[in-house]
């Protein structure tokens, strides 16, 4: 997907995209310990589904063009969240 505006100018990902630097020539895999406390931040923090139709509706009129999103509820929403 490519996104323009006004102050985006329009970047070709293959002219940026960069190879992987290569270290060592080993494939060795590392192991990653994840605490308890990280996996909890992260679930607060993943969006929860709870109205799959909901979101289906939503795609749809995405998909249309036709969603219309009102500044003031998200805001009010937002802040409800905040308190």
């Amino acid at each position: 997907m490519k996104i323009n505006g006004v102050n985006r100018p329009q970047v070709d990902a293959a002219v940026t995209a960069r190879p992987a630097a290569k270290r060592g020539g080993s494939n060795t895999a590392t192991k990653v310990a994840v605490s308890s406390q990280a996996k909890q931040l992260a679930e607060a923090r993943s969006p929860h589904v709870s109205d799959a139709a909901k979101v289906q509706r939503l795609l749809a009129a995405v998909a249309r063009g036709d969603l219309m999103v009102s500044a003031e509820s998200v805001t009010e929403r937002m802040m409800s969240e905040k308190r």
